[in-house]
């Protein structure tokens, strides 16, 4: 039984690492030497409890992304003092990130 275990495992993890292979393989295919810039928008509004975890998610997906030139902009659409204030204090303590109302969203796009 516990070999029928081991195998099954083993031929979930082979496939995992061949789809890994596969997506290593069309990334360096599909490269360009012109990087550009890459935000990732996070839309927050009203109270919210995870903008915290949702925030702290995104820095660490935009660690694993290739490039230098990268944004994070936590986008304020009604957002409640509590939420403004822990969004602001998160923002503080990465340079690559920013709090801005819909307003603001084209002049930083456009930086």
């Amino acid at each position: 039984m516990l070999e029928i275990i081991a195998k099954i495992i083993f031929v979930l993890l082979a496939i995992v690492g061949i789809a890994e292979i596969f997506r290593t393989v069309m990334f360096w295919l599909l490269r360009s030497d012109n990087h550009g810039k890459l935000y990732l928008i996070i839309s927050i509004h009203g109270h919210d409890e995870g903008a915290e975890m949702i925030l702290s998610g995104a820095i660490e997906r935009l660690k694993w992304i290739k490039g230098e030139d990268k944004k994070i902009i936590c986008l304020n659409k009604g957002m409640d003092e509590e939420t403004r204030k822990v969004c602001g204090i998160i923002s503080a303590q990465n340079p690559g990130m920013e709090v801005c109302t819909p307003e603001e969203l084209p002049d930083i796009l456009n930086q």
